[in-house]
């Protein structure tokens, strides 16, 4: 008997094996001929875009000369050109999303654009969070003022007085690392802030150098406004793109070199650019 059942409890325990082994049973790897790494088939954001057949840009569409609405009701300008140059390189049409810049770095972080370009200076503090692409300007930060008041003398001149800046930008960390100012105020856009400056809401406007002459050099209002002092910090703009999205910034680097090197660059510049 005990033969009998040491026979049944063998015969048992080879049937649940059997039954067990179809679901745990390892295939052979097959080889691969692909360059790509493996253990990943996520698609990059550059073979992203050309699948979607948009490039999709985030920008403000408040800053001219770089990005703006011009008279038909479009987007303009330098930062829009460079954009359009891009995705036709790609062989896709350029998208732009307009917002306020303080939530342009965000939402590129959160997926909502593919980049960001809104004359975006290279500061540290961007640095720390997205990347840029090659430069193709560069602005400082400067003191716009009303043309009779001769109180303020330079952008590191501002103790005691109302300030004007655009929220989120190079130049509210400038006025900011500056300081000494009674109160800062933060404008979503260029014009908001240039308003409050003419009605005496402000008492300087610390701006970007190429939009402050642009303005100036095109404001036809009864109440002029006049840059004083030198630039201060002049720093680099380039295309935002996110850490790490390596084989986008090499398409956006190749086109912007491209750009410099066949004179289309310059042209632009020459163009939207007067000071």
């Amino acid at each position: 008997m005990k033969k009998i059942s040491l026979i049944m409890m063998i015969s048992v325990l080879l049937i649940i094996t059997a039954c067990g082994s179809t679901a745990t049973v390892n295939k052979p790897i097959e080889p691969t001929t692909s360059s790509e790494p493996t253990g990943s088939t996520a698609e990059n954001t550059l073979e992203q875009i050309k699948k979607r057949g948009k490039f999709i840009i985030g920008t403000t569409g408040t800053f001219r000369p770089m990005t703006f609405m011009n008279e038909k009701g479009e987007l303009d300008g330098v930062d829009i050109e460079i954009a359009k140059t891009i995705a036709e390189k790609m062989g896709v049409e350029a998208e732009f999303v307009t917002g306020n810049l303080a939530g342009l770095i965000p939402g590129l972080n959160a997926d909502k654009y593919d980049v960001v370009m809104f004359s975006t200076t290279m500061n540290e503090d961007r640095k720390q969070v997205i990347d840029f692409s090659e430069k193709y300007a560069s602005l400082g930060t400067i003191a716009v003022v009303r043309e009779n008041d001769d109180r303020v003398k330079d952008v590191t001149d501002l103790d005691g007085f109302v300030v004007g800046v655009i929220g989120g930008s190079g130049s509210q960390t400038a006025a900011m690392e500056i300081g000494g100012y009674k109160e800062l105020k933060e404008y979503p856009g260029h014009a908001e802030a240039i308003s409050d400056l003419k009605s005496e809401r402000i008492d300087v406007y610390v701006a970007g150098s190429i939009a402050a002459y642009d303005f100036i050099q095109n404001d036809t209002g009864d109440k002029k406004l006049k840059v004083v002092g030198e630039l201060y910090k002049e720093l680099d703009i380039g295309v935002g793109i996110r850490k790490n999205d390596a084989e986008l910034k090499a398409f956006i680097d190749s086109v912007i070199l491209e750009m410099k090197e066949g004179g289309r660059l310059g042209m632009l510049l020459d163009k939207w650019i007067k000071e």
